[in-house]
């Protein structure tokens, strides 16, 4: 494998921007789940570009080397009891990247549509996930040949997932050193996220 190159992530006004060490992208998704949808709708009511039915998403490996404009980096979560923590510019209202617990300090999220992101995205997609929220209206789903997960209510569809070849590394723990800091200290280190208290399913758009 080559040596990595580094990437960057940042919003579309230009004041937030994280570069990070390897730019290759170690997941895709797309993932029709409600708080994904939510998280991204309330940053269009505040300026952003219209998200798409199935967002895609990536997974980029959070080894942090420098960051850009953290004074106007804000961490909001949706509701008191959420588990995912999103990274906004302040300013124009990009959803710059995602942390959750799940990803183990290893990776984090991004949406390139609702951010500006200079990264290798070429990885293939792997699975399409949480159809149970997709919403009726939008009607068929997109017809890639990779498994659709409906919800991982019950534990066959929680060990499918991890089955898959590529989800069991990316969603572990490391030792492995980092060249800077990872992600889930970023968000630390701006103090304790904002709770916007959203009604959970509530739609913006």
């Amino acid at each position: 494998m080559s040596n990595p190159q580094s990437g960057t992530i940042g919003c579309s006004c230009g004041k937030c921007k994280i570069t990070v060490a390897d730019n290759r992208a170690v997941q895709y998704f797309r993932c029709g789940c409600e708080d994904c949808r939510q998280g991204i709708e309330w940053g269009v009511t505040r300026g952003t570009v219209t998200p798409d039915q199935l967002p895609h998403l990536y997974y980029i490996l959070a080894d942090i080397i420098s960051i850009k404009g953290k004074e106007f980096m804000s961490a909001y979560k949706l509701r008191e009891d959420g588990r995912s923590t999103r990274l906004y510019c302040n300013q124009c209202w990009s959803l710059i990247a995602v942390d959750h617990p799940a990803y183990q300090r290893n990776v984090f999220l991004i949406f390139p549509k609702h951010c500006v992101a200079e990264c290798d995205l070429s990885v293939p997609l792997t699975a399409i996930l949480f159809m149970k929220d997709y919403p009726k209206e939008y009607g068929a789903p997109p017809e890639d040949d990779v498994p659709l997960f409906y919800s991982f209510e019950y534990g066959q569809e929680r060990n499918r997932f991890l089955s898959l070849p590529t989800v069991a590394n990316t969603f572990r723990q490391t030792n492995d050193p980092l060249k800077g800091i990872n992600f889930t200290a970023l968000i630390n280190s701006l103090g304790r996220p904002e709770i916007l208290n959203l009604e959970k399913g509530k739609r913006f758009i």
